[in-house]
C-alpha cells in the first residue's frame, strides 16, 4: 500500500511551494485538466449529463466548473493534511465506494484514475513553467520542477490507492448480494427444475406408486366401510350371549369408530 510517510522535509517543501503556484489560478487548472481527461477519455463523458449538452470550447458551463475544481479539492485537503494524510482515510474510502456505485450505475472504468493522474501532472508541470515565463522569474528552477512531478506522481498514487480500497471493498459487498440473491433465485427453482430432470423411466416409475398408494387407499377404505356394514346390521335373530362376546371381542381390535358403532347400537347393548 502506498504511504507518505516516507516524504523528508524537503519533499514536503517542494510540493508546497509547487502547489503554492498550482493553487492561484486552481479552476482554471482544474478546467484544463477536466477538459484533458475527456480527451483521453471519451467514454467518460457518459458519466456526467451536463457534457452532452452542446457548449463554446471558451465557455464552460457551471456544473462543467464545478466538477472540474472538486477534483483538486481532493488534492488541496491531501495538502492540508501532508504531514498526516492517514487522516483523510474515510474520506478516500467514501470516494471509493462513490466510484464502485458510479461504476455499476454510469459505466465508471477504473482506468479513468490513471488518466486523471496523468492529466494532473502534465497540467502541473504546465501551470509552474507558465509561472516562471509570466513572472519573468524562475520561482521554481527546472530541477525543482522535474522533482515536483515525481513527487506528486506519488502523492497521486497514495490518494487512487487509498480510494481503490474503498472501490474494492464496495465492489465484493456488490458481488456477494447478488450472489445471494442469485442463489435464493436458484433454490426456488429447485422444486421445478427438479421434475424437469428426471428420466421418462423415472417420471413413470413415480407414476405407478402414486397410482399404487390412491388405490392402497381405496382398497382400505371400502374394507373399513364393509366392516362397519357388517357390524352396525341389524340381526335378523337375537343375539346370543357367544356372539356377542365375540363382538365385543372384535370392537376392542378394531378402530375407535368401530368402538363407537358397536356401543351405538341397540341390539348390542340389550344383549350385554
Amino acid at each position: 500500500m502506498e504511504s507518505l510517510s516516507h516524504l523528508t522535509p524537503i519533499d514536503r517543501e517542494i510540493l508546497n511551494k509547487s502547489w503554492g503556484i498550482v493553487s492561484k489560478d486552481m479552476q482554471q487548472v482544474a478546467v484544463n485538466i477536466f477538459q484533458m481527461i475527456f480527451e483521453q477519455a471519451p467514454d467518460a463523458k457518459l458519466m456526467f449529463s451536463f457534457m452532452m449538452k452542446d457548449y463554446k470550447e471558451d465557455k464552460k458551463s457551471n456544473e462543467f466548473i464545478f466538477h472540474a475544481v472538486r477534483f483538486l479539492q481532493v488534492i488541496e485537503s491531501t495538502m492540508t493534511h501532508l504531514e498526516d494524510p492517514a487522516q483523510l482515510d474515510a474520506v478516500f474510502l467514501n470516494l471509493g465506494k462513490i466510484h464502485a456505485k458510479h461504476e455499476e450505475q454510469l459505466g465508471f472504468s477504473a482506468h479513468y484514475w490513471s488518466v486523471f493522474k496523468e492529466c494532473v501532472l502534465f497540467h502541473f508541470r504546465k501551470a509552474m513553467k507558465s509561472h516562471n515565463k509570466f513572472h519573468k522569474r524562475n520561482e521554481m528552477s527546472f530541477a525543482e520542477i522535474d522533482s515536483a512531478i515525481i513527487l506528486w506522481r506519488e502523492v497521486l498514487r497514495f490518494i487512487i490507492d487509498r480510494m481503490k480500497v474503498g472501490y474494492s471493498e464496495s465492489g465484493a459487498i456488490r458481488k456477494s448480494n447478488k450472489q445471494a440473491i442469485n442463489g435464493q433465485h436458484s433454490i426456488s427453482g429447485d422444486d421445478s427444475g427438479l421434475s424437469s430432470g428426471l428420466s421418462v423411466e423415472t417420471k413413470q416409475d413415480l407414476t405407478q406408486v402414486k397410482i399404487s398408494a390412491f388405490s392402497g387407499r381405496q382398497h382400505r377404505t371400502a374394507s373399513t366401510r364393509h366392516s362397519l356394514a357388517y357390524i352396525t346390521a341389524t340381526p335378523a335373530e337375537p343375539m346370543t350371549s357367544s356372539t356377542c362376546n365375540f363382538l365385543k371381542t372384535l370392537a376392542s381390535m378394531s378402530p375407535k369408530c368401530v368402538r363407537r358403532r358397536f356401543s351405538a347400537s341397540p341390539n348390542a347393548r340389550m344383549h350385554v
